[in-house]
């Protein structure tokens, strides 16, 4: 008995988790393995990408390794009763955990590992897996990171004698890859192109990056194309993704230069069209925010570079109004309109700048979307002439959603609303504060902000 335990953990060891695997032919010398249209769970190990294998005439190719070494293990297992040969290198399209944590399988195996430029930064933060909280410990046994042999800049042509074999590096782009064959008439987009669930927006992506990728995909000659996500393979296969990031661009956009908020925007663009789609109700939300913060971005850039503009001009037609005031007997007075006091909201990148420049304290406000004190507090804020007067001149006001944007500097949040105060060097909050509501008790919070900022020297009187 103890015999038989012995090697039923030893074969555990060997072999990990069984992913029940079933290679799918595309065309000659190309098979894939496609993923579960879900989330990662213990369930499926992190079977919810699809990895491919291409032969040729020294070994194989593998277009990403999978979640797991396990994963990495089975799949080379299949294709060697296929045909006994090596595999010589394995291309991450992408440097998402799913795509890239067989790496260390193939490695033991001398294949050549090559992959995006942002997949450096796993390995100089060497952070602990996001995976391993989600999978059970036998699939993750021998899993872990390991470093690449070609990190991509460019695009480049594998060296190989019988297939031409592309990999193409996408404009502003440094995390995604393609693996294009001209020959086969088959392209690999990896996570540009979703199907069978909803696109997700992660790592700050743009939109209009991934637009501009979809178009250059569209301009190649090809029949066949393989997704990350998704069993469809035909041309038809691109326009779901197309359409909803068209669309969710077009809304988002005109929500931001209307001046609505973040959660306007979020309640009220729902893309009704797409919400059968797989994990809609997980991402599609998360989505908006992200494409919000984007075009926010890009809208404060903007009006920073026509307020620059505006002031050398005016500086110009100061100098040119000295001399015509000789000949102007009596000046026009034109009455001033009076501008709406509002609390005007900054992303927490240009907060930190204009803190920094204009010696304001940097206020955070997280909330949560069915928190019904953080609608009391936002009441609070946009009704208070008081409070606005003090927000506006002493603080550069930035605010968050708990459930869908993330916490600057990785702050534990709680309980919301909660109230964050930092100077714009400091990663440490100077005052944390949950649970506030009413304006009386915001008031004094306020002040005494002010007042100890005053007092450190990092305020302006």
């Amino acid at each position: 008995m103890r015999y038989f335990l012995s090697f039923l953990f030893f074969t555990i060891y060997l072999f990990g988790f069984d992913y029940h695997l079933k290679p799918y032919r595309i065309s000659k010398g190309i098979n894939c393995f496609f993923g579960l249209p879900s989330s990662i769970s213990k369930d499926n190990g992190g079977n919810m990408i699809n990895s491919c294998y291409i032969e040729y005439k020294d070994g194989y190719i593998v277009v990403d390794s999978g979640p797991t070494y396990s994963y990495a293990q089975a799949t080379y297992e299949i294709m060697k009763k296929e045909k006994n040969l090596p595999v010589k290198y394995v291309i991450n399209t992408s440097s998402e955990e799913v795509h890239i944590l067989g790496n260390g399988f193939f490695k033991e195996q001398g294949a050549i590992l090559v992959g995006s430029k942002n997949y450096k930064k796993h390995i100089i933060q060497n952070k602990k897996l996001k995976i391993s909280d989600k999978i059970s410990q036998d699939a993750l046994i021998n899993t872990r990171l390991v470093p690449l042999d070609k990190y991509l800049e460019s695009d480049w042509i594998l060296p190989l004698r019988d297939l031409k074999i592309n990999i193409i590096k996408i404009k502003n782009d440094n995390e995604h890859l393609m693996v294009y064959i001209p020959d086969k008439k088959i392209i690999f987009a990896g996570d540009m192109i979703f199907n069978n669930r909803i696109v997700a927006f992660k790592n700050n992506r743009s939109i209009l990056t991934w637009l501009d990728g979809l178009s250059l995909l569209k301009s190649l000659s090809w029949d066949d194309i393989v997704s990350a996500h998704g069993y469809m393979t035909k041309r038809s296969a691109l326009k779901n993704t197309q359409s909803y990031l068209s669309l969710l661009k077009s809304e988002v956009k005109s929500s931001v230069l209307s001046g609505e908020s973040k959660d306007a925007a979020i309640k009220n663009i729902k893309l009704s069209a797409f919400n059968e789609e797989r994990l809609y109700t997980f991402w599609h939300d998360k989505n908006v925010a992200s494409v919000y913060d984007e075009f926010l971005n890009m809208e404060e850039n903007r009006k920073d570079k026509v307020s620059k503009k505006a002031n050398s001009i005016s500086n110009i037609v100061v100098k040119k109004t000295v001399e015509v005031k000789k000949i102007v007997k009596k000046d026009i007075v034109i009455p001033k309109i009076k501008k709406e006091n509002t609390v005007s909201y900054v992303s927490f990148s240009k907060a930190i700048k204009d803190a920094e420049s204009k010696n304001k304290i940097i206020f955070l406000k997280v909330r949560s979307t069915t928190c019904k004190y953080c609608d009391r507090l936002d009441s609070v804020i946009s009704s208070n002439n008081e409070v606005k007067d003090i927000l506006n001149k002493y603080f550069e006001v930035v605010s968050v959603n708990n459930d869908y944007d993330e916490v600057p500097y990785d702050i534990r949040i709680e309980q919301t609303p909660a109230l964050l105060f930092f100077k714009p060097e400091s990663k440490k909050p100077l005052m944390n504060l949950t649970g506030i509501e009413a304006l009386g008790e915001f008031l004094v919070i306020l002040r005494e902000v002010v007042k100890d900022g005053h007092k450190g020297r990092y305020l302006r009187p």
